[in-house]
Parts: C-alpha cells; sequence; structure tokens
C-alpha cells in the first residue's frame, strides 16, 4: 500500500496540525506492501532526518525493501565479474 498524493497532504497537514499522524504505522514508498510503526520520538527524529513530513511520507523505504536492493545490487555486481 502506497499513500496517494491526496492522502500524503492529509497526513502531511494533520502532523503539522497536531503532530501527530492518523496512523502509526505509515507505508513504504517503494509499494512493497510493508508498514513501519513510528511514533513520538521516533518519528519526530525520522521528519528531521527526512527534512520534513511529506517527504518522510514520499520517499520511506523501508528495512525489507532496503536489503532486497542490496542483494539486487551485489548479485548484478557478481555477475558483471563473471
Amino acid at each position: 500500500m502506497k499513500l496517494t498524493p491526496e492522502e500524503i497532504e492529509a497526513w502531511a497537514t494533520s502532523y503539522e496540525n497536531t503532530l501527530k499522524l492518523p496512523a502509526t504505522r505509515i507505508p513504504c514508498s517503494t509499494g512493497c506492501g510493508v508498514t513501519t510503526t513510528m511514533f513520538g520520538d521516533n518519528l519526530h527524529k525520522r521528519v528531521v532526518k527526512f527534512g520534513g513530513i511529506r517527504n518522510l511520507l514520499e520517499n520511506f523505504v523501508c528495512r525489507e525493501a532496503r536489503q532486497k536492493q542490496k542483494v539486487a545490487e551485489l548479485i548484478a555486481k557478481l555477475e558483471n565479474k563473471a
């Protein structure tokens, strides 16, 4: 489940008004279906890290998707050497 632009706007507005999101689980931006729980200090630190709530909602990639990407890059690198 990936957030639509309208959902991102609604979530960002909610965060800007209340410093909370409508749900504690944020979906991965790759559309892999994995959601990650973020609230409180964890959420606020991630917002700072990503440079804003919209960037977080648009660009957050879950751990599972990052690992798959690393494996794919390693396989491609090994295939190029062969």
